[in-house]
């Protein structure tokens, strides 16, 4: 009855390993169980079945996170020490790299301490990690000497393609930091080489997808918003048009409006009022219909307040009356 029982169990085991495939450290759980001087039948009896516990060694699967509970349980083992879910553990990076790209580095530290960097499993994912922890010491523990060790690490030792955009990243992480050095004749060296892999990662268009368009675009956008705080205007306005170009010929309008509004700046720097005011006011306009409420109402209520004021006011004078149209 007993043998019965459990190859029923192992059957409806089988069944859940591809339902609910958690990665396990076998090895780790095999050690702990020599350690308790435990057999595998042992440890499996009214758990599971010993056949289990081999798989779970030997081929690091364990069919349901309740079996993987009490065995970690009867060998006085943390659970977290001896598990990874790779597909919770991409869905938190992504959370990460979105609260990065917002500049909400607070709350992307908080994530990250949810990491155990001992269980990522690619190099990929060590590759984003070394990235998004030079932002963090640059921005939240403000040491740059860390943060500038991490940004070269992750360009040293993860040289790969699929790791493109973070060397991109990266690189802009270092022109940022000798910036805050103070080293500003340094900085432009990383942000150039930031904007050539980027220009070779939208060279291949049939690998370029819409969710690549946006970070590409908030990647370029903080490299221009760097480029106009060392004053070099002519290279930011030329980047403007390149991302403006781009987005338009793919009929996108994701943050135009900030694109257009840092142009703007760069004209006002160079002396060019009329073109820079009407391109504040594209921005505007933009901004309004993504729902950007925040840049319209720099815009309308401190930006251009006085014109915007003056422009009602004419306005008002001709309440009642035709509007001749030349």
């Amino acid at each position: 009855m007993r043998n019965k029982i459990n190859t029923i169990s192992l059957t409806r085991e089988r069944k859940g390993i591809f339902l609910m495939a958690t990665k396990i450290t076998g090895s780790a759980i095999r050690k702990a169980r020599k350690e308790k001087g435990l057999s595998q039948k042992q440890l499996a009896d009214g758990i599971c079945t010993q056949a289990t516990i081999s798989l779970i060694e030997n081929r690091n699967v364990c069919p349901n996170i309740n079996i993987l509970n009490q065995i970690c349980q009867r060998l006085a083992i943390n659970m977290t020490d001896v598990s990874f879910n790779p597909r919770y553990g991409e869905k938190l990076f992504s959370y990460i790299e979105s609260d990065m790209r917002r500049h909400c580095y607070l709350q992307a530290r908080e994530r990250m301490g949810r990491v155990s960097f001992d269980k990522l499993e690619s190099k990929l994912a060590e590759g984003k990690y070394y990235c998004y922890q030079g932002f963090a010491e640059l921005y939240i523990d403000d040491d740059i000497e860390e943060a500038i060790y991490h940004f070269n690490w992750m360009l040293t030792k993860y040289p790969y393609e699929n790791l493109s955009f973070y060397q991109a990243w990266s690189n802009l992480g270092l022109g940022l930091a000798y910036q805050k050095l103070g080293k500003t004749a340094r900085a432009p060296k990383f942000i150039e080489e930031s904007i050539r892999i980027l220009e070779k990662i939208q060279s291949h268009k049939n690998r370029y997808t819409n969710d690549d368009i946006c970070a590409v675009t908030d990647l370029y956008i903080d490299i221009i918003a760097t480029y106009v705080e060392l004053e070099k205007f002519d290279r930011a306005l030329k980047l403007c048009a390149v991302v403006l170009k781009r987005l338009t010929s793919t009929n996108s309008i994701y943050k135009i409006d900030v694109v257009e509004e840092l142009a703007s700046r760069c004209l006002y720097a160079n002396g060019q009022i009329v073109e820079a005011t009407m391109r504040q006011f594209t921005a505007m306009f933009i901004a309004d219909l993504r729902g950007n409420h925040q840049l319209f109402e720099k815009i309308m209520t401190k930006n251009q307040k006085h014109l915007i004021e003056l422009v009602k006011k004419e306005l008002s004078k001709n309440d009642g009356h035709e509007t001749l149209i030349v």
